[in-house]
């Protein structure tokens, strides 16, 4: 039986920048979605969203619905983000990203 082949290990140098190129494309596309969904309640629901929805002045609805859309919201931007980093860099360096 054969042993699966190792992948090399990529130098530390490669593996931050990829760590600068991930987590950067990350936060700017989490920041603009971010902005995005407020402008998107207050149109919505002529007020702000809540700041703090865990606070007691914050209606349930309005605590569970702002919870929930932020947290699908991120967490697909995230990983589109990622994704579209790895392709770039697969693109420009000529292998995928180190893991």
């Amino acid at each position: 039986m054969k042993k699966p082949r190792r992948k090399p290990k990529a130098k530390p140098t490669e593996q931050i920048s990829w760590l600068i190129v991930g987590a950067g494309a990350a936060v700017l596309a989490s920041a603009i979605v971010e902005r995005s969904m407020r402008a998107g309640w207050r149109a919505i629901m002529d007020e702000d969203p809540p700041k703090k929805p865990e606070q007691l002045d914050t209606g349930w609805k309005e605590a569970l619905a702002w919870t929930a859309l932020s947290a699908l919201a991120l967490g697909l931007t995230q990983t589109f983000a990622k994704r579209g980093a790895a392709v770039g860099w697969e693109y420009a360096i000529g292998k995928q990203p180190p893991v």
